[in-house]
């Protein structure tokens, strides 16, 4: 910038450089995080997605409080988990009951197909074992706070996706945050009601 006096601009303030050795292990996983489109040819083990849905959405209080933060613990995400032939459960669509920790099977059969036609084509949910599909129930949460709802629903579903993303980390498996799709076609596939709108689309699978 030359000779411009810089005394009218806000201060700035040089931070501690980091350390690499020193970092938490969480900090460890954050370093490491990536976006990942290709898997191997491995099926997921049904212990396996039970922690991630767990990570997701579980419970982690006696008092219901979940994994993920909400705005008034009003919980507007539901989540879906589409499963492929050859994974740890039978192939098919379910979703995840939180108060339970299990899953109700909604529709049989392999579905990564549809499912990948209706986000664009794309290979990665048609090729990943398993995709998690995390969607809202907005009036759970606009009953309270209006049109902010809307913003509070989406910001939880950042909270969890970003833990999935971590577990996987952590376990040798990827994943990738996909919000390019046609929402009344998910909609379709999942047979989701009408208040339900999908919001993320999450293909797991090792790396």
């Amino acid at each position: 910038m030359g000779n411009q006096d810089l005394s009218d601009l806000p201060m700035k303030v040089k931070l501690p450089e980091l350390d690499a050795a020193g970092r938490s292990h969480i900090e460890e996983l954050i370093a490491k995080r990536r976006s990942i489109r290709e898997y191997a040819d491995r099926e997921l083990s049904e212990p396996l997605i039970s922690r991630f849905l767990w990570v997701t959405q579980g419970t982690s209080s006696k008092e219901g409080l979940r994994t993920a933060p909400s705005a008034g613990a009003l919980y507007p995400l539901e989540v879906h988990v589409v499963i492929g032939e050859g994974s740890g459960l039978e192939a098919g669509i379910y979703r995840y009951v939180t108060e339970e920790h299990s899953l109700i099977q909604e529709i049989p059969g392999d579905m990564r197909k549809k499912l990948s036609e209706a986000a664009l084509s794309q290979g990665m949910i048609k090729n990943a074992p398993v995709s998690l599909v995390i969607s809202a129930i907005y009036p759970r949460i606009t009953s309270k706070y209006g049109k902010r709802g809307l913003r509070y629903a989406h910001m939880e579903a950042g909270h969890a996706a970003q833990n999935v993303y971590l577990l996987g980390v952590e376990l040798g498996i990827g994943t990738c945050t996909v919000g390019a799709f046609e929402d009344e076609e998910v909609k379709k596939v999942l047979k989701m009601p009408a208040n339900e709108d999908p919001l993320y689309i999450m293909p797991l699978g090792y790396i």
